[in-house]
């Protein structure tokens, strides 16, 4: 499996983001991760990124319980963005509320309900949905030319 370009982790947990941080960085994940711990700044910056096409994220790893705008507010928002590539989002979470297991199942961008910690394995389950994805971007683009 090949590592991704850029992925934005969105948590208010900083010491959650510092050693998920350094699993990814260890297990060369991506070639840059981008950290945020407000949602409204991670939506911000992939609207700019988007408007100037600058790189925007293979994939994006968001927590549920943030204060401001939640988890849920992040995805109905980040739906909205007018994206010409679909990016996979992983709920990456310490909720075991089957509600919200349930509830991300409503959203096709939700590729998967992540719970902290997070291992090895969740990160090589992660990385077979991007390359899918990636295949399946791949097979779409080629049907349109």
């Amino acid at each position: 499996m090949k590592k991704i370009g850029l992925a934005y982790l969105v948590d208010d947990d900083n010491i959650s983001n510092y050693l998920t941080g350094k699993i990814l960085e260890n297990v060369e994940f991506c070639d840059r991760l981008e950290i945020f711990s407000d949602a409204q700044n991670a939506l911000n910056a992939l609207k700019t990124a988007i408007e100037t096409g600058k790189d925007i994220p293979e994939a994006i790893l968001f927590d549920l319980n943030m204060p401001e705008m939640d988890g849920w507010g992040f995805i109905e928002n980040f739906t909205q963005l007018p994206m010409k590539t679909k990016i996979p989002t992983f709920i990456f979470t310490s909720s075991i509320d089957p509600s919200d297991r349930e509830k991300s199942e409503n959203y096709e961008v939700i590729k998967d309900f992540i719970t902290k910690p997070l291992t090895i394995v969740k990160l090589d389950k992660i990385l077979r949905i991007i390359d899918d994805a990636r295949i399946e971007a791949e097979k779409t683009a080629g049907k349109g030319q």
